[in-house]
């Protein structure tokens, strides 16, 4: 009898035994896959602006490296054709003159470039927007997203080692996410790329002061980089005295109308330099 009731009790516990390990793998499968949902459905449970604002600074700041590279290649103009006073480079590019002996100093100043990169923004503004669509599709299947195609474009601001262009809502059409009880709002998102394209500015303004010998901005007596030994700008001496220049220059053969021409070249991140021209005539 003994015997006979242990084997009984070591039958009942096999049987509990299994059962509970077939419990455990039914269970088993449903947490895994509300495991998996969750990694999938709930990624953007949470609502959040900040990536929506991420997205549009992205999208605008592609937009401005075009315009900055665009501009620079035309000697600071977004549409030279539009200037009496400009000629082509070897590739049938336009470029406005930096200096002309007949109307003088023709490079924008530092607000001006700004004002001529906001002009390429205006007219590439579809860029952005479909940038921007497509890349806050995902986020739009959870989220209640409005009026983030509504933006302000002011002028850019060029300095000697960035460009930023600020990004305005109006107080009408703010940006807002919202998702159940969150909502937030943004009215001002900021771009910046480090560009040295101010020290292009600075240095194409030099050599245009160089060349025609008004010496602008340059103290006389302590110039040391302007016509020496019969080179009209000297860029290893400008160097010295600007040691925080990045912008390096090239001097290049001139379409026969132009009597001397540099290529100004800007470092840029993960691409190549670009290249600022400066023609002179």
């Amino acid at each position: 009898m003994y015997k006979r009731g242990q084997v009984t009790v070591f039958i009942i516990l096999g049987i509990v035994i299994v059962a509970l390990i077939g419990v455990l793998f039914f269970f088993r499968g449903d947490l895994i896959e509300g495991l998996l949902e969750g990694e999938t459905s709930g990624l953007f449970s949470s609502a959040d602006i900040e990536p929506v604002k991420d997205v549009v600074q992205g999208c605008v700041e592609i937009t401005l490296m075009d315009a900055i590279e665009h501009v620079s290649n035309r000697g600071g103009y977004n549409s030279p054709a539009l200037s009496s006073q400009y000629s082509r480079d070897s590739y049938g590019l336009p470029i406005v003159y930096a200096w002309t002996c007949s109307a003088g100093t023709r490079l924008p100043s530092l607000a001006a470039l700004g004002g001529q990169l906001n002009m390429y923004m205006a007219d590439h503004r579809d860029e952005i927007t479909s940038c921007i669509d497509d890349n806050v599709d995902e986020y739009k299947k959870s989220w209640t997203i409005q009026n983030i195609n509504e933006f302000i474009l002011g002028d850019a601001v060029v300095s000697d080692t960035y460009v930023r262009q600020r990004i305005r809502y109006d107080s009408t059409s703010v940006l807002s996410v919202k998702k159940g009880d969150y909502a937030a709002t943004a009215t001002e998102i900021m771009a910046e790329l480090n560009i040295a394209l101010g020290q292009a500015q600075e240095m194409a303004a030099e050599i245009a002061s160089c060349y025609n010998g008004d010496f602008v901005g340059v103290d006389i007596t302590y110039n040391s980089y302007c016509n020496i030994d019969g080179v009209p700008f000297r860029t290893e001496l400008y160097n010295m005295r600007n040691y925080r220049n990045v912008v390096s220059l090239l001097q290049t053969s001139c379409n026969p109308a132009r009597d001397e021409c540099y290529h100004l070249l800007i470092p840029a991140p993960n691409r190549e330099d670009i290249l600022f021209n400066v023609a002179l005539k």
